[in-house]
């Protein structure tokens, strides 16, 4: 077999292998008690996202990953540590940012009021005690703006440059030009996403 056939084989290989994890993951998907039967079953192909780059590299290796585990009745994990303070903000800020970047520009009441409730949620139970206080009297002060994308991404860029300040950090711009450059598609070539 040449070089080519053995690239061809391979990407035929992938593309089975990930066809099949779509398939699996369509079937567990109405079991997931977060899914309503209103909403359409989802496939690899459905999101143009960033976040959803690679996704059927990862549900292929998630399949290999639970069929090595039913082979194998016992597995040892290397203890890995708690996340500490600069480590859980830094993830928590990228996944609020990344979801007001991916909010409905004209979201429903019941959307609106998801989003306060996470956003209250987060506050309540962020496992910084010091931080989830601060936080929830910053959102008392200046209440969620969920009313639409652009008033979301905005108020949360500046809840988070209150906190940069505290921290002695760079304050970011919260124009939207530049947080969609930043969290929903960058022209920068570096963000192609290989790095997934």
């Amino acid at each position: 077999m040449n070089k080519t056939s053995s690239s061809m084989a391979k990407s035929d290989e992938t593309a089975a292998a990930a066809a099949a994890a779509t398939t699996t993951f369509k079937r567990n998907l109405p079991k997931m008690p977060f899914v309503r039967k209103s909403q359409p079953i989802p496939t690899v192909d459905d999101c143009d996202r960033p976040a959803c780059d690679g996704v059927a590299d990862f549900m292929t290796a998630a399949m290999g990953r639970i069929q090595h585990q039913n082979q194998v009745k016992q597995k040892i994990y290397e203890a890995e540590c708690p996340p500490n303070s600069p480590q859980l903000g830094r993830s928590s800020w990228t996944l609020l940012h990344s979801m007001a970047a991916w909010y409905p520009e004209n979201p429903s009441t019941e959307e609106q009021n998801m989003m306060v409730n996470f956003v209250s949620a987060l506050a309540r139970f962020y496992p910084c005690t010091w931080c989830a206080s601060d936080f929830q009297e910053k959102v008392q002060e200046k209440p969620v703006q969920a009313t639409s994308r652009k008033d979301l991404s905005v108020w949360l860029c500046e809840q988070h440059n209150v906190v940069n300040e505290k921290l002695g950090a760079e304050i970011f711009p919260c124009d939207m030009k530049t947080l969609d450059e930043r969290w929903r598609k960058s022209g920068n070539p570096q963000c192609n996403n290989d790095h997934l």
